[in-house]
C-alpha cells in the first residue's frame, strides 16, 4: 500500500536525525562543489594554455591540414628576425650602413644572410631559442589559464550555491 509509504516517508523527513542528516548531506555537497570545481577549472585552464603554448610549434609538418603557427610561418619570422637584426649592428658596421651609395647594400645584404639563415634553420632549434628567450612570459601564459580557471570554477560554484 503507498499510503502507508508515503505516511512512514512523511514521519521520516519530520525526525530531527533525519533533518540533522541532511543539513549535514547538503553542506558536504556544497564544500565538496566549492573545492572541486575551482580545481577542475584551474587544471583545464593550465591544461589548455599548455596545450596551446605546444600547438605553437608541433606539428612541425602537416597533420591532417594543422601545423604549429612556428613552422608553418617560418619564412615570416624570418624575416622579422632579419629586420630586427639591423637594430643590434655593432658601431661600425652601423656607421657603414650610414654611408651614402653602400649604406643601403651593406644594410641588405645583412638582412637578406640572416633571413636565409633563419629559414634554414632547424625547427627544434627555433623553438628552442624562442622558448628560451620567452621563457618567463610562456610559463606566465600557462600559469595564468591555471590562476584565471579557478576564478571561473569559483565563481560557478558559487553561482551553483546561492542561485
Amino acid at each position: 500500500d503507498f499510503a502507508f509509504l508515503n505516511s512512514f516517508i512523511y514521519y521520516l523527513a519530520s525526525t530531527k536525525a533525519f533533518k540533522r542528516f541532511s543539513i549535514l548531506y547538503f553542506t558536504m555537497v556544497s564544500l565538496i562543489n566549492l573545492i572541486t570545481m575551482p580545481l577542475i577549472g584551474a587544471f583545464i585552464g593550465y591544461l589548455t594554455n599548455w596545450l596551446a603554448i605546444k600547438l605553437l610549434f608541433v606539428p612541425r609538418k602537416k597533420v591532417f591540414g594543422i601545423q604549429g603557427v612556428v613552422p608553418k610561418r617560418k619564412a615570416e619570422i624570418a624575416e622579422k628576425i632579419a629586420e630586427a637584426s639591423l637594430y643590434f649592428l655593432p658601431s661600425k658596421i652601423e656607421t657603414l650602413a650610414k654611408m651614402p651609395f653602400i649604406g643601403k647594400k651593406v644594410t641588405d645584404y645583412i638582412k637578406k644572410e640572416v633571413a636565409k639563415k633563419a629559414k634554414t634553420m632547424d625547427d627544434e632549434r627555433l623553438q628552442e631559442i624562442i622558448e628560451r628567450t620567452s621563457n618567463r612570459e610562456l610559463k606566465f601564459i600557462i600559469i595564468s589559464g591555471g590562476v584565471l580557471g579557478f576564478i571561473i570554477g569559483l565563481i560557478q560554484a558559487l553561482i551553483l550555491e546561492f542561485v
